[in-house]
């Protein structure tokens, strides 16, 4: 399945930016500063993933624009929230802050990718 160059972009990007501060996790807490950042990050980008495959839908006039867009935004947010249950859930040794600070960069960085790229 085909990924748009606005996803791959904000993909890119999101990786980018999680491996930075996992590397600043990492280097500030330890291994698990590093996983936890990794795991922040990851999900933003996994949402984005999520939305680029649920936007695939075959659109054939403008309210079938929006109920893709609507189905696609709620299956990403159902994705991250299920993400996140799991990440607290199963993984101890969560360094909070890592975590939250690489997540909340992925996901900044999903919205202004799309304004740079123009799609």
């Amino acid at each position: 399945m085909a990924t748009s160059q606005a996803f791959r972009i904000t993909m890119i990007w999101q990786g980018i930016a999680t491996a930075a501060v996992g590397g600043l996790a990492g280097f500030f807490s330890g291994s698990a500063g590093l996983v936890s950042a990794l795991l922040g990050g990851g999900i933003g980008l996994m949402g984005v993933w999520v939305f680029s495959w649920m936007a695939q839908r075959p659109i054939v006039g403008s309210g079938s624009v929006v109920r893709v867009a609507l189905r696609a935004e709620a299956a990403k947010v159902i994705a991250i929230v299920v993400m996140l249950w799991l990440v607290f859930a199963i993984y101890r040794d969560v360094v909070v802050l890592a975590f939250f600070g690489a997540f909340m960069v992925s996901v900044l960085l999903s919205g202004i990718a799309f304004a740079v790229t123009g799609d």
